[in-house]
């Protein structure tokens, strides 16, 4: 074969080969795809009720039409004093569930559009009805409100991208009054695994604003951060790995001459408030370790900051666990999501009563790490620590046998300046501060008398174990019963 006719076969075999693979790629990111949205049909709250997948050779349309269900939409919307609200949700009337559309146009590998080699790429935005598309535009102008960007690799993992760019919207009450949101846009990135096995998530919104006339809620520098995997291939929303939250500050003022005065809102302050979720895997356990920090709490003039919270479920078996979430989410997905708060709550019970014992039979461990927050007489600290030894199923309904197989351990520590300003937050005078103050230090005195508390320059200190049965506060047994018995 002389080489112009070697030319022209490998030509013609290229022409052959990229409509094939293309139809391929297409194909395989449609049957990916069929997996992503079987694994989101089980999630509570939350259906697909349309979907239409039209494939051609090099490109392809998705249109997926989803529902969120109304009653969790109304419980997070709802308000304190909405009486028809409340009304309807105990009488058990059905809110209307919201649907949403989202169209995707799909361009095949393994040159989509000759800009990148991919499996594929798809461009996702919000269908809209002429209804919604005044409202978008009075938002976004010609501007899209929904952008979604994903690369699909050869291997089944891939990246998407969101961007939702920024807007103002205002408002006005049956009552005049006037409410103001800006909106500094958001944007995320998601590299995900093949089968959404594991992902890693960068989030950013620069800056939330809410004003109406009696407060300004402005929220500047949040981040979002996640590295997670499942813990069992089975198992689509029981992830390992960790997320991380960061918040630059959140600051409310009241509405006023120069925004100190003038309301009924009490100016509150958080700056660089963060919070961090571990979950390692440890054989067939996991530790869910959750911890919330701020640099400055600033309540009207006072910083409480720094402040922590920190929290630990440690030694929980993953079965179990994963086990108790599908009977939680087996709940709302049923026919119960629409009933009654009572009959919700007692279907929640019912279900979660196996699993939460087997979970409990595999002794877990519930920590409270620390709980501190600083003030001007120094720093306020509790920490306490529960776990069941050698618990059985039976045991929960049996309360000697739990009592003798739970452990409790705790300590607290705070100054006592601090407790007699809270004790007389209240006080109208001086005078009812002194008598407030008096009553503080009696009481003290009291608990001091009985071991109950240790007074260290300043400081009130307190420890506990409970363990076997036996009850000890400060290193010393006590029984508890002769001292309410004393009181």
């Amino acid at each position: 074969m002389n080489k112009p006719l070697r030319i022209v076969v490998a030509v013609a075999a290229l022409g052959l080969a990229l409509p094939a693979s293309s139809w391929v790629f297409g194909k395989q990111i449609e049957t990916a795809l069929d997996a992503h949205y079987g694994k989101l049909g089980e999630l509570p709250h939350f259906r697909i009720v349309a979907r239409e997948f039209d494939r051609g050779w090099f490109r392809s349309t998705e249109t997926v039409t989803f529902e969120l269900n109304g009653e969790l939409l109304r419980d997070a919307a709802g308000a304190p004093g909405d009486e028809e609200r409340s009304l309807s949700a105990e009488q058990g009337a059905p809110a209307e569930p919201v649907r949403f559309t989202l169209r995707s146009a799909i361009v095949h590998g393994p040159l989509p559009g000759m800009t990148t080699i991919a499996a594929a790429v798809s461009d996702t935005e919000l269908v809209l009805d002429d209804s919604a598309r005044a409202v978008v535009a009075r938002l976004f102008g010609d501007r899209k409100p929904f952008e979604l960007n994903t690369v699909y690799g050869f291997t089944g993992a891939g990246t998407a991208t969101l961007k939702i760019p920024e807007f103002v919207a205002e408002q006005t009450d049956e009552n005049g009054a006037a409410m103001r949101l800006t909106w500094q846009g958001l944007t995320a990135t998601v590299d995900f695994g093949r089968d959404l096995r594991d992902y890693r998530l960068r989030g950013e919104v620069p800056g939330v604003q809410i004003e109406d006339g009696s407060s300004r809620l402005t929220a500047t520098g949040l981040r979002v951060e996640a590295d997670q995997r499942h813990i069992f291939d089975d198992e689509p929303f029981l992830f390992a790995g960790t997320q991380k939250f960061a918040l630059a500050e959140l600051k409310l003022v009241p509405q006023g001459v120069s925004g100190e005065q003038g309301g009924a809102v009490t100016p509150m302050q958080l700056k660089r408030l963060t919070y961090d979720v571990n979950v390692p895997v440890k054989g067939e356990f996991v530790d869910i370790n959750a911890k919330m920090a701020a640099e400055v709490v600033q309540v009207g003039n006072r910083n409480f900051g720094p402040a922590h919270y920190d929290l630990s479920f440690n030694h929980m078996h993953a079965r179990s666990l994963a086990d108790l979430s599908r009977a939680v989410m087996g709940v709302y997905r049923g026919d119960v999501a629409a009933s009654s708060p009572q009959a919700q709550g007692e279907a929640m019970l019912a279900a979660m009563e196996r699993p939460a014992k087997a979970l409990l039979a595999q002794g877990p461990e519930f920590s409270l790490d620390r709980v501190s927050f600083s003030s001007p007489y120094g720093e306020a600290e509790v920490a306490a620590r529960l776990r069941g030894n050698d618990l059985q199923p039976e045991d929960l309904g049996n309360p000697l046998a739990l009592m003798a197989k739970l452990e409790l351990s705790g300590r607290m520590s705070f100054p006592e300046r601090l407790l007699t300003d809270l004790q007389g937050l209240g006080a109208a005078s001086s005078q009812d501060r002194q008598v407030d103050a008096q009553a503080m230090e009696k009481l003290l005195s009291g608990y001091a008398a009985q071991g109950l508390l240790q007074r260290d320059a300043g400081i009130v200190k307190s420890s506990l174990e409970y363990k076997g049965g036996q009850l000890k506060v400060n290193g010393t047994l006590v029984d508890p019963f002769s001292m309410m018995a004393q009181r």
